[in-house]
């Protein structure tokens, strides 16, 4: 498709040229005319299939033009431009076969629509219906690209002026709620493998038909987009009549449902409480993601309404929390002893965590927490570049909600770091192992205890302290002792500390029990180790 842009002010030329995405849309400029006289050397050279002219211009103007073009063989759509708008010049330019009549400043979104319904007419008769109707799409498409990027923009807090956003809707087309609303974000979960599996990996063709049912949902009212922020992401803004945001919970569980149902792509909502300015739209959209973050991955309540609450109230830590902290503990004896009693447990472990029941009984926020946590103490890890690839790979999944893509790329990376450890490495003995627990006791020894080593490192308490003896000479709870006698012996001797404030340093409650140990490890009770290794310092 050729166009011809004919106007005497370069500025409009310009503007003309940035407005619309003319090489996108597989359009090209053929040329650009400064008068009435160029218009018709250029039109008869480059034979345009469209024309964009002013009316006013030197040496013929722009009626003058269209009147010589009914006269000539360039057969070509005239859309006509003009800062004036009284009804003789338009009714004159449609007498010499304007098709459409614009007025200056032109506006994307009015253009746009000109554009769209002249190409319509001009390939009437030169091609076929499935070509003249993708065409017309693409025009469509272009503007819908607009208006989703500019509203992208607003909910990600990058246009904030209350006029600014006003301006720019007009000229998109866009009806911004004029009361009060609400957002609502539809996300949908495991999306990139529901696509391939039902859509043949076909986006354009699922979002067009999911913004179509959610349209037909929502109501010719209702403010629709898809956030090129998120692949998996629409948002709506509602208008409301009252503030009782739950009053739309039946009409978006209709949308989940349609869209579950009709899409076969399951959809979980999140909506933002209720708002009066457009300026609050972002905020809107942040409360919605974050009722979002609070809902149970599976389950029967798909909808849910910003509450309001402060993130990180105190709660129940549920069965899935804790498995995902058992994977995390498996996970940090790998890397830290390079080798795993039971490489079967841990991939046993992950397979449970990604299970329908474990993830329904999590929210969003907490399952991406925890899978987020396993990935730093992965990071930690020396990876070759696949392994570090398929790392970037979960870390995608987990924010767009991908949990079967999730799941495989987890398995996958695990697998790789086990058999690296039993290629590149040679498995950890019983005295490495040891080594590796012995520098974490050293760390820990005021409050190190038997269950934390067995939990930390996944170990049977017994068969720990057997092989502890046998490597180190002691027993766990000698060696923890002398750790804290050394320690109390210091502080006697360096500081001010009185006998309990000692005891307590070191890791007892108790101070009786403490000048116990103390005097059956020294042959002396603390405060005549004081005296002894240099005079009382203010005990009593």
């Amino acid at each position: 498709m050729r166009i011809l842009i004919v106007d005497d002010e370069s500025a409009v030329h310009e503007q003309l040229d940035s407005l619309i995405p003319w090489e996108k849309l597989g359009w090209e400029i053929a040329g650009h005319a400064y008068n009435g006289e160029e218009a018709k050397r250029l039109a008869e050279a480059s034979r345009p299939h469209l024309i964009l002219t002013d009316i006013r211009m030197p040496l013929t103007d722009g009626l003058g033009f269209m009147a010589w073009l009914e006269h000539s063989d360039v057969s070509a759509k005239v859309i006509v431009l003009s800062g004036y708008g009284e009804f003789e010049y338009s009714r004159s330019a449609f007498k010499l076969g304007a098709y459409d009549y614009l007025l200056k400043p032109v506006q994307e979104g009015e253009l746009l629509r000109a554009l769209g319904k002249a190409v319509e007419q001009i390939q009437k008769d030169s091609r076929s219906q499935a070509e003249r109707i993708h065409e017309k799409a693409v025009l469509g498409e272009g503007l819908v690209l607009m208006q989703d990027e500019f509203l992208t923009q607003i909910v990600g807090s990058s246009i904030t002026d209350e006029n600014e956003i006003a301006v720019q809707a007009q000229r998109l087309l866009l009806q911004l709620p004029e009361t009060g609303y609400a957002a609502a974000i539809v996300r949908f979960t495991d999306f990139e493998e529901q696509i391939q599996a039902r859509y043949e990996g076909d986006r354009p063709a699922f979002y067009y038909a999911a913004r179509n049912v959610i349209r037909e949902v929502a109501g010719p009212s209702s403010l629709v987009f898809r956030n090129l922020y998120h692949i998996n992401e629409f948002v709506l803004f509602v208008p409301m009549a009252d503030k009782q945001v739950s009053a739309l919970l039946p009409k978006l569980g209709q949308l989940q449902a349609g869209l579950t149902n009709g899409l076969k792509m399951r959809a979980i909502i999140g909506v933002s409480g209720y708002k009066t300015r457009i300026s609050k739209m972002a905020t809107a959209y942040a409360e919605a993601q974050q009722a979002l973050e609070t809902l149970k991955l599976a389950g029967d309540q798909p909808v849910i309404c910003y509450s309001g609450e402060a993130r990180g109230a105190k709660r129940e830590i549920s069965k899935a929390e804790v498995l995902w902290k058992d994977i995390g503990l498996l996970f940090d004896l790998l890397i830290e002893t390079g080798s795993l009693r039971d490489n079967d447990k841990l991939i046993e472990l992950l397979e449970e965590a990604f299970h329908e029941n474990m993830l329904g009984a999590m929210s969003v926020s907490d399952w991406k927490k925890s899978v987020t946590e396993l990935m730093r103490k992965l990071s930690l890890y020396p990876m070759n570049e696949d392994m570090s690839l398929l790392l970037g790979e979960v870390k995608s999944s987990v924010q767009a909600l991908h949990f079967l893509h999730t799941k495989e790329s987890l398995l996958r990376l695990t697998g790789s770091l086990i058999a690296q450890n039993s290629t590149e490495y040679k498995a950890k003995s019983g005295k490495q192992l040891i080594e590796v627990i012995r520098t974490y006791i050293d760390e820990q020894y005021r409050t190190v205890s038997l269950d934390q080593i067995a939990e930390r490192y996944y170990i049977n308490k017994n068969y720990f302290c057997t092989l502890f003896k046998n490597i180190v000479g002691v027993s766990f709870l000698e060696y923890v002792t002398g750790l804290r006698i050394e320690q109390a012996k210091k502080l006697l001797s360096n500081s001010t500390l009185r006998a309990y404030e000692v005891a307590d340093a070191v890791g007892y409650t108790d101070q009786r029990y403490f000048s116990q140990v103390f005097r059956k490890a020294t042959g002396v009770k603390p405060t005549e180790f004081r005296q002894m290794a240099g005079g009382e310092r203010g005990e009593s």
